[in-house]
């Protein structure tokens, strides 16, 4: 009987299949590293597409706000004014006064302005009673004049107004003004619909001038 040594050929093969084994290792190890870098580099190109995108936007929000804010205000001045000619116009409709009277009651509801006094006799009145002057930052676009008549020097005002505060706030304007005297609030009613709450007034006073 003749015995062949396989030992060294197993050996051999044994080796060989360590060395594919390191191989495949090493190729997957590649692999997996240029997979990194590729989704590296991929991820690079996006964040920085995102970045031109946004800075691109950015720009144009800016520019946008620029031409809303030009736009808001104009649309403002021009509801400002339509405002006032509307006031005006209520006004003039029942006037027997001069054109000054009526110009007094547009600074009155307008924004940023007021009525006409005399310091001297307003500061003697806030001494006596410092809850009787008027609020310069009050937006009198709360109240809203719905009828004026005027008879002999004494006038009638209809309106409305978003609270009782603001109603209150329009007659101590009229009471500081110089062309208005004797104001007395006549009525209020509470109106509410649609989830919406106002005040109808009703007030009347003298005039000068």
């Amino acid at each position: 009987m003749i015995r062949i040594n396989l030992l060294p050929i197993r050996k051999v093969k044994r080796a060989e299949a360590s060395q594919r084994q390191f191989v495949y290792m090493g190729m997957a190890i590649l692999a997996t590293v240029v997979g990194v870098v590729f989704l590296h580099l991929q991820a690079d190109g996006q964040l920085e597409d995102i970045r031109r995108k946004n800075t691109i936007l950015t720009a144009e929000v800016a520019r946008l706000k620029q031409e809303i804010g030009d736009y808001d205000k104009i649309r403002g001045q021009r509801e400002e004014l339509l405002r006032q000619r509307k006031t005006i116009q209520a006004l003039d409709a029942g006037r027997t006064g001069p054109v000054y009277l009526l110009r007094e009651m547009s600074e009155i509801l307008s924004p940023g302005k007021g009525p006409t006094f005399d310091r001297i006799t307003y500061e003697d009145t806030l001494r006596r009673d410092p809850n009787a002057g008027f609020n310069a930052s009050w937006d009198p676009r709360r109240v809203w004049m719905e009828g004026y008549a005027e008879d002999q020097k004494h006038v009638r005002i209809r309106g409305s107004a978003k609270s009782n505060e603001d109603v209150a706030e329009f007659l101590k304007r009229l009471n500081s003004s110089v062309f208005f005297g004797n104001v007395n609030l006549d009525s209020t009613t509470q109106v509410s619909g649609h989830g919406i709450k106002f005040v109808n007034f009703g007030l009347s006073a003298d005039v000068t001038y």
